[in-house]
């Protein structure tokens, strides 16, 4: 007995011991918020401020202190998320996650990002990359001085190396390369045209409808997105290896709403952007205020890069990017000389492919391996067959970001930090030529507008919209369209603007067919419906949570119809009949209307293209766009075609057919997830944004417990999800960071950045505008009281 009392006594201490040994391993690396630290490289004090949502505002005596402190503090609370990116950016995921991201470096380094950051940087403006060269400072005085490693590293038996400039421009090529659509688009589309034939392509191929609203109000030019010289080669057959692993800046649903003051209660212009990405843990932008030298700037800074980057606001200006959906991508099949495979086929006969000898380092137990990895480029780009699935056989593809000269994104972006008028901002917005981005401006002077960037090509002939044969040189680029002839506008007429990435309607030359129209609609809705009505903040910010759905607008009529119909189908009147097509989370129609919508998408084109494409491909979020302007275009005709399921020869559906299965069929799958009473299926059960680690498959406690969220694909509070099987209506992207600026009163300015700050798991930092982002709110800026707050952090020059 007295053995086992002592055994059950040491487990006892072992039990207590537990908790607070598991709190302690995890907070000793969190940063301290008050106090004094010397750091290396400083010339003088710098003094940082932190809000109760731990929201630095950093204030120095100069711009180099400035970027060194940014540098540092952004590297505390974020390094092994920057770390990751590093490592994408140079193609050495594998150095720590070994042979499961062996594909990914393949990839990486084919593409190049960071030889062409290496270009990059030996041209950058001086005072770039003296900038750039202080940030980095930072962030390795952060990884020399740091007692306590992020936890991450300790699991993944790692550290991370010195950080470098060209560290931070790839970084930025990593973004550009996101906000590319046609990275995707051209192969599904050249796929579904050797599945389902040219007639099928000709109809699924975007387009901007005719009836879609405009940034300038004025109609769209349609350049004819058919074939134009479409080369239908065969595909190569491979696994998933795609490029989805990379740190996600994709903005697929983004939105800036601008009012000059003549259409506000305060006369003074009113500002609210929503860039909207796929959710990351930590947060993928880090709010922060930067004040020294000329800067005075606020917004969400990429971690990994010095500045503020596509949200801010700096007392003078406000801007807040969408993605521009421009086309700057091409892909070209090459011809091989069956006689030397080392040339390929110009127009003026056969030339030697440039090649370059790439070693991939991978992790293996305590060491690692080589990779060998030899990288071929033609006269238009990199050979990208073996590393992007549906990618014809010999194909390149030409990028205009590895093909511009003075790629200086970064420049650009930190000359709009500094940016006082609409002048200095275009002037700035000139040097992003890689970034594909429509950014939004409001001032002080209730000035508004707004301004495309990066570098559109000119095409010989065609539009870029599929694979092109590369020998003949018929579809060759023939340079960029200048930049004084990108789409931008400025205090227009009508006293606001906003987009939704639509189509700017001021472009008299192909630019891309893959914009946006649902939210723009909803927004034009809003605008008819407030008629001569006065604008404020809270009105403002009312419209960023907007959970109205047009396509619902637009299908429920049918719906109703088809249920006339079908005597079995009263229990769907009955849910639709009293709907407003709001899509929140208290709604059960909401629910239904998401899951039919899906099925009836499906039901239309999957018996076109096949149920690889279709499950695959233009079912998921980034493509989703695709199938739904194809049933917009067919929604008034009930006999068309598509309706028709060819693998029923013996029957002709129309409209009203597939309504009824469509609608059958969404009913049996909420039975099965959410039980049988309807009155239970509200669309918050299954519409949530999960924020999940990287690692967090693994160390599932990093990862957050679901957020239930409102609206879906096509709502201005936009809230993207997938038809995943084991979580049907998860949210995949939304908008993950919003600010709201009233010019008549900066110190109402409101931002948030869910989940929360700070990178470290048990942070009080870690997930604290979650749920404050879930239910619409925001949080104070603090731009012009930061000095104020109570945390005061004092980082002085390390005594020599």
């Amino acid at each position: 007995m007295k053995i086992v009392k002592i055994v059950m006594f040491a487990l006892i201490v072992v039990v207590l011991a537990a908790v607070p040994l598991y709190h302690l391993f995890f907070r000793l690396p969190l940063p301290k918020y008050s106090g004094a630290l010397d750091l290396e490289g400083l010339t003088a004090p710098v003094t940082v401020h932190t809000d109760e949502y731990g929201i630095p505002h950093i204030y120095a005596e100069n711009e180099g202190d400035l970027f060194l402190a940014q540098g540092y503090v952004t590297a505390r609370e974020r390094m092994f998320q920057m770390d990751l990116a590093r490592l994408a950016g140079r193609g050495e995921l594998s150095t720590v996650m070994g042979e499961v991201t062996l594909e990914k470096d393949r990839f990486l380094r084919t593409i190049g990002f960071y030889r062409r950051a290496r270009e990059i940087m030996t041209t950058m403006p001086p005072r770039t990359a003296r900038a750039i060269a202080d940030y980095t400072r930072g962030v390795n005085a952060y990884i020399q001085s740091a007692d306590h490693l992020p936890r991450e590293y300790f699991f993944l038996r790692s550290k991370p190396r010195a950080w470098t400039s060209e560290d931070s421009v790839a970084i930025a090529l990593l973004m550009s390369y996101s906000l590319t659509r046609s990275k995707k688009v051209d192969l599904v589309l050249h796929r579904i045209g050797q599945v389902a034939g040219p007639e099928v392509l000709e109809a699924i191929i975007p387009g901007y409808p005719d009836f879609a609203p405009t940034l300038t109000g004025k109609p769209p030019v349609n350049f004819a997105p058919g074939l134009q010289g479409a080369f239908l080669a065969d595909a190569v057959s491979l696994p998933g290896t795609g490029d989805d692993f990379m740190p996600n800046f994709e903005i697929p649903a983004s939105n800036w709403m601008i009012f000059s003051g003549s259409r506000t209660e305060s006369g003074k212009a009113l500002f609210a952007g929503s860039p909207d990405l796929e959710p990351t843990l930590p947060a993928l932008f880090f709010i922060m205020h930067l004040q020294g030298g000329e800067y005075d700037v606020m917004g969400g800074a990429l971690p990994g890069c010095p500045g503020i980057g596509p949200l801010g606001y700096n007392g003078h200006i406000a801007w807040s990017a969408v993605n521009g959906r421009g086309d700057e991508l091409d892909f070209f099949v090459e011809k091989m000389n069956p006689d030397n495979p080392d040339q390929y086929l110009t127009e003026e006969g056969y030339r030697n492919f440039s090649k370059i000898s790439e070693v991939i380092k991978v992790k293996n137990g305590d060491g690692f391996r080589e990779e060998p990895l030899e990288v071929r480029i033609t006269r238009h780009g990199p050979v990208i067959s073996q590393i992007m699935p549906l990618a014809p056989e010999n194909c390149t593809m030409q990028w205009a970001a590895l093909d511009i000269e003075k790629a200086w994104d970064l420049h650009g972006l930190l000359a709009m930090n500094r940016a006082a008028n609409f002048n200095e901002f275009r002037q700035a917005l000139e040097h992003v030529k890689a970034m594909n981005l429509n950014l939004g401006y409001a001032d002080k002077n209730g000035n508004i507008g707004w301004q495309f960037t990066a570098s559109p090509p000119v095409r010989k002939k065609g539009n870029g919209s599929l694979p092109a044969p590369g020998w003949t040189g018929e579809y060759d680029w023939t340079g960029f369209v200048p930049y004084e002839d990108l789409p931008f506008d400025y205090n227009p007429e009508k006293g606001y603007t906003a987009s939704f990435n639509n189509d700017p309607g001021n472009v008299p030359y192909h630019l891309t067919n893959y914009y946006l129209f649902e939210r723009a609609i909803r927004f034009e809705d809003i605008m008819r419906d407030l008629g001569d009505e006065k604008v404020n903040q809270k009105r403002l910010m009312g419209f960023q949570t907007d959970t109205i759905s047009v396509v619902a607008q637009r299908w429920r009529p049918c719906i109703l119809a088809a249920c006339e119909e079908s005597v079995e189908s009263g229990r769907y009147s009955e849910l639709f009949k009293k709907w407003d097509c709001s899509i929140n989370t208290g709604s059960n129609a909401a629910t239904l209307f998401n899951a039919f919508y899906y099925k009836m998408m499906e039901n239309t084109l999957k018996d076109e293209i096949g149920e690889e494409l279709w499950t695959q491909e233009l079912a998921q979020p980034y493509l989703y766009y695709i199938p739904d302007l194809l049933m917009t275009k067919i929604v008034h005709q009930p006999d068309h075609n598509f309706y028709d399921d060819q693998s029923t020869p013996d029957v002709r559906e129309d409209r009203n057919a597939i309504i009824i299965k469509s609608l059958n069929q969404a009913w049996e799958i909420l039975e099965t997830i959410l039980g049988d009473d309807p009155g239970q299926w509200q669309w918050g059960r299954v519409h949530k944004m999960r924020f999940n680690h990287p690692l967090g498959s693994k160390l599932p406690m990093l990862n957050l417990k679901p957020i239930p969220t409102q609206g879906s694909h096509h709502t201005i509070n936009s809230g993207f999800w997938d038809w995943d099987s084991a979580h049907p209506f998860r949210m995949k992207s939304g908008g993950v960071i919003r600010m709201a600026v009233d010019f008549s009163n900066g110190d109402q300015a409101t931002i948030v950045s869910p989940p929360g700050q700070s990178g470290h798991y048990l942070s009080p930092y870690y997930a604290n505008q979650a749920h404050l982002w879930a239910d619409g709110r925001q949080l104070p800026m603090h731009y012009y009281d930061g000095q104020k707050l109570a945390q005061t952090l004092v980082l002085n020059p390390a005594p020599h």
